[in-house]
């Protein structure tokens, strides 16, 4: 297809809609899903967020999860490189309501749990990622070693001098069967290959406002853009993941769709 899949605003509010590009192509692009006064509270928060979080001490053995009383977590992201990630957990949620409010937002779950399942977990957690430019993109070309349903929003422009993200779409169906063929053949969850055997596969860029949503498969080939000078990239991610459910006769630990 040419252009990645997109929603025109008056379809944002149809779960179907969402759905039926979901199953097709693995991903769906709302452009200025977020807009105004609205969007000007998240990016406020995400500023909030960093300017509060104790950067992460890499030499250190390990990091705490949430800092007491703040709920503000750094974690651990392109070691090295000019990029932050943070985790605000539940207890952050009166600290940040505009970002809490819209990973909980009535369609989210709605599409979480048609694309997921009945007792998918929405959006738990708020991850926020902060990049500058550099001379490499922010991911390469995988997809995710855990699977689920993610909510990406743009909070700078979504376009490529800003690292937006980009897709190969209709590729999840293929991507699930190599993880899933892989977790057969008992390779560990945590040691999925997964950017490796996706050569001859040309990722599109995301292009919109600041304020574009896109809601995609973790099976779905994508990666993150490259950083331009004089630009940075500040995305506000939510993930949402299947019911666990017991394999047959087979231990919890054992259960493949964690």
């Amino acid at each position: 297809m040419n252009g990645l899949p997109r929603l025109a605003p008056r379809e944002f509010g149809d779960v179907t809609r969402w759905s039926s590009l979901l199953r097709r192509y693995g991903l769906a692009v709302a452009p200025a899903w977020v807009t105004g006064g609205r969007l000007d509270l998240l990016l406020e928060e995400h500023r909030r967020a960093f300017a509060s979080a104790v950067p992460r001490d890499t030499t250190a053995a390990r990091m705490p999860d949430a800092q007491p009383g703040q709920g503000v977590g750094e974690v651990a992201y392109r070691p090295g490189l000019s990029s932050r990630a943070l985790r605000l957990t539940t207890a952050a949620a009166d600290a940040f309501p505009a970002t809490q409010a819209l990973l909980r937002h009535s369609t989210l779950a709605a599409v979480a749990a048609a694309h997921l399942g009945e007792g998918a977990s929405v959006n738990r957690f708020a991850y926020l990622t902060y990049d500058v430019a550099h001379d490499t993109p922010v991911t390469q070309l995988h997809y995710d070693r855990k699977h689920a349903l993610k909510a990406y929003v743009c909070l700078t422009p979504a376009l490529p001098e800003f690292g937006a993200p980009a897709f190969v779409p209709g590729s999840h169906d293929r991507s699930r069967r190599i993880r899933e063929a892989h977790l057969t053949a008992g390779v560990p969850q945590d040691r999925l290959p997964i950017t490796h055997g996706h050569r001859g596969h040309t990722p599109q860029s995301v292009t919109g406002p600041a304020g574009t949503l896109v809601l995609f498969d973790t099976d779905c080939l994508h990666q993150g853009g490259t950083v331009s000078a004089g630009n940075t990239r500040r995305v506000l991610r939510g993930h949402s993941h299947p019911a666990p459910r017991t394999l047959p006769d087979a231990p919890d630990s054992q259960d493949r769709s964690r």
